[in-house]
């Protein structure tokens, strides 16, 4: 998968200088330097920044021959999460991986983006892919994030979706009572099985978890690691509910516009390997943990039966989606266009009939 994802790159890549040598673009063509902010979803020091992002910025700086610079920005640091849309909208920053996750309340289509996908829709990296990348989901954002003013670079992978816990979680019936930090179609999917979710920022659940006021929390698997979750949680639970959990690379439009089309190829080129550098990271490490780490910290995995998968599916993911595409679909008729693909792609792998 690794090396199959790194030769995709390198094509691009290929591609783009050709593409720059047919169509006559150079660097020292015009020499106009370009300054855009880009702000981290995440913290200093995090796999997504140090894997992922600076790889990202050094990535077009040298691509663009410093044409165009990026300057970090972490989580926070220029704008709250929450105010990331209107700060792209305003050109204030001009690029951000962020999830139209927060959003959903003004874009419909944030209901069925990557970040917000309900448990075992696609259930491999490669099925990700090519629900997004190759059956038109991406497209159908890409045209609702641009009426809002925001280029949409695509979404890419931060890791499987587990949750843990302080207590044996074995079956759905265990889910009873369980209070717990999720998030989006996580939080729904656990409360229909009669858990109680809240949702908390990632630092302040340790605290929450010791103190008893939460049995658990869950997200992207490397959150456990990262914040040292292992040490009140001795229970890790799948198998994983989404595979992978997404986030997006959002752009100002206007920004976007004002750059000359080979730094745009440069971006676009670049936010691809954005993916896959993600995807990698969070996939090795991911194996290091089962394999090395959860021996280390005492951890016990655990994991719902196959039984419990088909229930997760017919009783609550398929029931989530008609929801939406009820609700939403009025307000944005691509979000019943998305929600038939999703279906069909779901079909097409026999996990619905």
């Amino acid at each position: 998968m690794k090396f199959r994802n790194r030769a995709v790159l390198f094509l691009a890549v290929l591609a783009v200088a050709a593409g720059f040598m047919m169509s006559g673009f150079a660097a020292s063509a015009d020499d106009k330097v370009f300054n855009w902010k880009f702000q981290s979803h995440h913290t200093p020091g995090s796999l997504a920044v140090e894997k992922v992002i600076k790889p990202f910025i050094e990535r077009v700086d040298k691509m663009s021959n410093g044409r165009l610079k990026m300057s970090l920005h972490y989580a926070g640091e220029l704008v709250d999460y929450a105010e990331v849309d209107q700060a792209l909208q305003d050109n204030m920053i001009q690029i951000a991986n962020t999830s139209s996750l927060f959003f959903r309340g003004a874009i419909p289509m944030g209901w069925i983006t990557a970040p917000s996908m309900p448990p075992f829709v696609t259930r491999s990296n490669d099925e990700f892919n090519e629900l997004f990348y190759h059956r038109g989901l991406d497209e159908l954002v890409a045209e609702a994030l641009d009426e809002r003013g925001i280029h949409y670079l695509g979404c890419h992978s931060v890791g499987n979706t587990y949750f843990w816990s302080k207590k044996p979680i074995n079956s759905l019936e265990d889910l009873k009572g369980f209070k717990i930090r999720f998030f989006g179609s996580m939080s729904d999917f656990v409360e229909h099985f009669g858990a109680s979710p809240v949702m908390l920022p990632h630092p302040e659940t340790y605290q929450a978890i010791a103190m008893g006021t939460l049995d658990g929390s869950g997200t992207a698997w490397w959150l456990y690691r990262d914040l040292k979750l292992y040490e009140v949680c001795k229970y890790f639970v799948g198998p994983a509910f989404q595979v992978p959990q997404g986030m997006e690379l959002w752009a100002s439009k206007e920004a976007w516009d004002e750059l000359p089309a080979d730094l745009q190829a440069i971006v676009e080129t670049a936010a691809r390997a954005f993916n896959v550098d993600y995807m990698d990271a969070v996939t090795m490490e991911e194996r290091e943990m089962f394999n090395k780490s959860f021996k280390e910290w005492g951890t016990t995995y655990t994991e719902f039966s196959p039984e419990d998968v088909e229930r997760i599916t017919n009783e609550f993911t398929l029931p989530y989606l008609d929801k939406i595409a009820e609700e939403q679909g009025k307000k944005d008729p691509r979000v019943v266009k998305s929600i038939e693909i999703i279906k069909q792609f779901m079909k097409d792998y026999g996990y619905i009939d």
